[in-house]
């Protein structure tokens, strides 16, 4: 077996081990849809295999393997430089998955930290646990999570209380859910999650015209909210027949409620109205009640994984020459 550098020669034989990836996540999780995603993953292997950074594994003249990162992008994850591979970034064959997994990862981070990259991620099928676990093995962790609901048919989430009233927030109306974003945010930087946001960058982010906003009022108070939108995270999110929630959260001393549950069943109800046939949400999974509330009523079928390298190993192998010459 040989490393070579990902090139458009390959896309063709790793969007066949792309696509048998895609249908192995399928088996394990039945929500979701049975589709044929050939022309979404040609085009993310294509972009990807321009990339600098991008491994095949060949043996007896076929590609068995593939690991391949975007980027790098500075701030990613903290105060370090970054790459990302995404779902369908990578896919592994063969009889010892694991190691082939791990041994891509050895020959592609050699270039990545060479240019001063110090943090990785890469989103994976939830369900593939031997590829998984040879991540973890190598220093990573998992950080979020994508998951899918079929809408039809579907287990009733909650009754609708008589007391809560629903209305969806246009325009500069959904500037009222500032409050409780701001709630969020706190909420996301505290202990355990330390995950913070840059309010410059986020706090209007629902007032983007793809992204709906459902309230739910007590007394004309709005005690929560939860949006979701049109677009995701992966090629799956992206379909014309699914939804994404994209944002959720309700006031404290309203919570144990079902107020969550209530927006939840209402949006998908408008999902169905709408014609889509699937609902979605990503989340983090250091988030222990977001993982807890999602995980109920809906399947993981990604995570995304990350690991972030001591800088020090940076310029280490100078360091290290000098040190021995002086010697």
């Amino acid at each position: 077996m040989e490393f070579r550098n990902a090139e458009q020669d390959y896309v063709t034989e790793a969007l066949t081990l792309a696509l048998r990836e895609y249908s192995m996540e399928c088996t394990k999780c039945p929500q979701l849809m049975q589709t044929n995603f050939k022309t979404e993953l040609r085009e993310i292997l294509k972009e990807l295999f321009s990339s600098k950074y991008g491994k095949v594994a060949v043996e007896n003249g076929k590609v068995i393997g593939y690991l391949v990162f975007s980027g790098p992008w500075d701030g990613f994850f903290g105060n370090a430089k970054g790459v990302y591979s995404p779902l369908g970034g990578s896919a592994f064959a063969g009889g010892n998955r694991n190691k082939l997994a791990s041994k891509l990862l050895e020959a592609v981070a050699a270039d990545i930290i060479a240019d001063g990259v110090s943090s990785l991620a890469l989103t994976r099928y939830a369900h593939d646990e031997e590829v998984g676990n040879s991540f973890i093995m190598n220093g990573f962790g998992i950080r979020c999570s994508d998951a899918v609901m079929k809408l039809n048919p579907r287990n009733k989430i909650s009754d609708i209380n008589g007391t809560i009233t629903f209305k969806e927030l246009i325009k500069e109306g959904k500037r009222e859910i500032t409050g409780l974003y701001r709630e969020l945010i706190r909420h996301l930087s505290a202990a355990p999650i330390f995950f913070p946001m840059d309010l410059s960058r986020t706090e209007h982010w629902f007032l983007e015209d793809g992204i709906r906003v459902i309230a739910a009022l007590e007394k004309g108070k709005i005690i929560g909210y939860m949006a979701f939108t049109g677009s995701g995270e992966t090629f799956i999110s992206e379909c014309r027949n699914m939804y994404n929630i994209c944002g959720a959260y309700v006031e404290k001393e309203y919570r144990n409620q079902e107020i969550a549950q209530q927006l939840l069943e209402y949006i998908c109800g408008i999902s169905e109205e709408e014609g889509m046939e699937y609902l979605g949400v990503d989340c983090e999974t250091l988030n222990p009640t977001a993982l807890r509330f999602w995980g109920k009523y809906f399947d993981n079928y990604t995570y995304s994984y990350a690991r972030r390298i001591d800088e020090r190993i940076i310029g280490y192998d100078e360091y290290l020459k000098k040190e021995w010459i002086n010697k």
